[in-house]
Formats: C-alpha cells, structure tokens, sequence
C-alpha cells in the first residue's frame, strides 16, 4: 500500500500548511480607522502643520531609526523605491548597474526605468547572493553603481562589495526588498551600502499591501530621494516650488499607519523566523541530501526571511530527479518551487530586447555599446535554476510546529524513495 500521497498516500499536511499572512490586529485596525476619520489621507507635507502629524512622516523616522540610518523616504512600492534610490544618486542614461542575474525582474527594471543598463553578475553557489569576483570583471568606464540584493534575505557580501565600490568610484544601491531585519556584523541592511531599497508589499516582512522605502545616511541622496518622490519638491518647501523634473510616489497615510503598528511587531517575527529557520537547518542537516544556503559565516549575525532556499542534492536520494521531489513534498502538502530564480536574462524582456521602438535605455546613444543579453552566461546561475534550488515562504518559520510538519514530510518522502522509482 502506498506511503507517499503522490501515490495515493495520506498526506502529512491535508489541505496545506494553514499559515497566515500578514497578520494583523487591533492596533491596525484602529490605526486605520484614526486615518480614516482624519481625513487627511495624503502625506504630502503641505496638509500638516507640523511634518511629524503625518504617518508616513513618523513611520520614516522610525523606520530609518530600526534600519540604522539617517534618513527614510517612503515611496509607492518597492520597484519605484529602487528607480528612485539610482536616479538619488545620480545615475543617469548611459550608465551601467550590476545587479545580480537571480532575482526578482523588478531589481532589473528599476535600473531601466532610471534609463540605466542592468549588468548581470553570476552568484555564490553556497549563497546564491551575487559573486563580488564576477562584479569586478564587469566594470566598465560606464559603470556607475552596484545593486547587492539580499536574496531571499540572504545577506550579500557587503564587504567585498564596499571594497570593489571604494576601489573604482561606484555607488552601492542595497536591494533590500527581501531581507527586512537581516544583519551584516551587527548592522542591518540597508544602512550598509549608500543607500537601501525595501519593499513593503503584502507578503513582505514589513507589510503595507504595497509600499517601498529608501534609506540613507547621506545628506543629498536624501534630499534627492525625497524630491522624486513629490514631484520635485524638496522638504520644508513650499507646495507649488518644483526643482526638478519627477513624479507623484508618495505613500498614503493609510500605509503609513499600518507601517507604523507592523514595525511594532518586527523585531519579535524577526526572532521567530531566525531562531525556527536556524532550526529547520540544523534538522535538515540530520536528514541529509537538502541542506539550507550556507551557515556559519560570523559576519552574518541575523537572517530575516523572505524565501527558504534548500539545496537539492540528487544523489543523496537515488539520483531522483529534483521535480519529483517537489512534486512528492507539495502533495504531501508543503508548497515547494523555485521561486523567482530563472536568470534574469532568460526572461522574455530581455530574450526578446522588449525595449520599445527605439531601444532606450539599452540602446541609448549615451551608452554607445551594443548590449545583447542572449550572449550573456552566468554557469551557476543557470544551473542553481536547472536542477537545485527549492523554495519555500517564510510563513512556515513563524510557527514551530508548522516547521516540524514540513521536515516530517521531507523525512517521509526520503523514507520511501522507492515509491518514485
């Protein structure tokens, strides 16, 4: 009689994992509601007698105070915090970021929509964070900034990217938009690199439904970041005084607030996620053939989560090919794929050049280089993507037992392998 669901099986979780996300309470209610009969549901500064009656105000300085840095600038969502995050810092058309070719496509489009060119880098095998050896053999006198992202909420090399950035003159971009409480040495992300990008969509760690937010410590990126952010004004300003050419990415108040009471809670998910996810390796490691990503590096002195990677080892389980474990473990009721982790090049936007009829910003006469991204090869890119990565969501680390449940099922697929012969 068969063990495995995929065969017929009782599964370890009928009906899934009941995890949920994000989770709210009282105080968002009546954060939402103060909001609501407030009336003033725009943060523009103009409607505020003073800057810090406003929840988007106040939930910038909190927030640039948690991250560790200077200054906070809440935008829109996560895609316009990065477009805005480069152009405050000056790139312009022509220029070219390096960006890791495994992440999410909005990592890449915000570097275009600031009329730049995205570079792809390989990754880290054990960390599948960019490969700051590959950076370096990208440089060009076109190069203008680097873009780290903490994949998954993995932690980028940030001192050999500071290194490599002081060295030739760039700008370092934090892609934050996954990692939200992650720590390099102490200090979180966001606060390493010249300025940081977060996002605050629904299912991130600091969650708003969709909003996103730069982070500095730099007195004129944050300038800068504030005035592409409000249609070219500048803080303290007046409401018809525009210095620069930009659009409307302000946040409402209405995600301020619920920014505000979430922040409240993070520290603590935070903990949970870490000490669950430390927890969940460590038992992997006793089942044997799909570790997590590499542990024990001491310059990473917390983890916060958006993804779970697992390595996928084949030949720990009888050459089973990695779709069919997928396959097994999500009927068994643990969602598993693989995530956003296709190389971006591969995507249909740049396979195809979709750039529009006259190929800007790629094939901007500032640049003057033909770019042809079907060229481009990343080995291990490509081969993490092939046969495997195997993703997971966080929700599952908020709940001890929810991680118990998932390695009772990776345990059970293991135990009777020879179901899927």
């Amino acid at each position: 009689m068969a063990k495995l669901a995929i065969n017929g099986g009782a599964p370890v979780a009928p009906g899934g994992l009941q995890t949920r996300w994000p989770i709210i309470d009282d105080t968002d209610r009546a954060a939402l509601l103060e909001v609501l009969d407030s009336g003033k549901w725009c943060s523009a500064g103009f409607y505020y007698e003073h800057p810090l009656d406003s929840k988007v105000a106040q939930f910038e300085k909190a927030w640039a105070q948690w991250v560790g840095a200077k200054y906070a600038v809440a935008v829109t969502n996560g895609t316009a915090s990065l477009t805005l995050a480069l152009r405050a810092a000056g790139v312009e058309a022509g220029d070219e970021v390096i960006v890791p070719a495994v992440t999410f496509i909005a990592s890449a489009t915000g570097v275009i929509l600031a009329n730049a060119i995205p570079v792809f880098a390989d990754i880290v095998p054990d960390t599948y964070q960019i490969d700051p050896d590959h950076v370096e053999s990208l440089i060009t006198p076109h190069t203008r900034a680097i873009m780290p992202v903490h994949y998954g909420g993995y932690p980028a090399d940030m001192d050999r990217v500071m290194e490599i950035a002081r060295k030739h003159n760039l700008v370092v971009v934090e892609d934050c938009a996954e990692a939200h409480g992650t720590e390099w040495r102490g200090k979180r992300v966001g606060s390493l690199g010249h300025l940081g990008s977060f996002s605050h969509q629904m299912g991130k760690p600091l969650a708003a439904g969709e909003g996103g937010s730069i982070t500095t410590s730099d007195d004129t990126f944050a300038r800068n970041a504030y005035s592409f952010g409000d249609l070219g004004r500048v803080p303290g300003g007046g409401k018809y005084d525009h210095y620069i050419p930009a659009g409307n990415n302000r946040m409402t108040e209405f995600q301020g607030a619920i920014l505000l009471t979430a922040l409240a809670r993070l520290d603590h998910q935070t903990e949970t996620r870490y000490q669950n996810g430390e927890y969940f390796a460590k038992e992997l490691d006793r089942i044997g053939g799909i570790p997590a990503l590499k542990r024990g590096d001491p310059r990473i002195t917390k983890r916060g989560y958006y993804f779970y990677f697992l390595r996928y080892q084949p030949q720990e389980w009888n050459g089973l090919p990695r779709e069919t474990f997928m396959a097994a473990l999500n009927a068994e009721g643990i969602h598993a794929g693989t995530a956003h982790n296709q190389p971006l090049y591969k995507s249909p936007l740049f396979e195809d050049m979709s750039f529009g009829r006259t190929g800007c910003p790629i094939l901007c006469p500032h640049h003057g280089e033909k770019i042809d991204y079907s060229s481009v090869h990343c080995p291990v890119s490509e081969r993490v993507y092939d046969t495997e990565v195997v993703a997971m969501g966080k929700d599952f680390l908020m709940d001890r037992a929810a991680v118990d449940t998932v390695l009772a099922a990776i345990q059970k697929v293991k135990d009777n392998l020879d179901e899927l012969k």
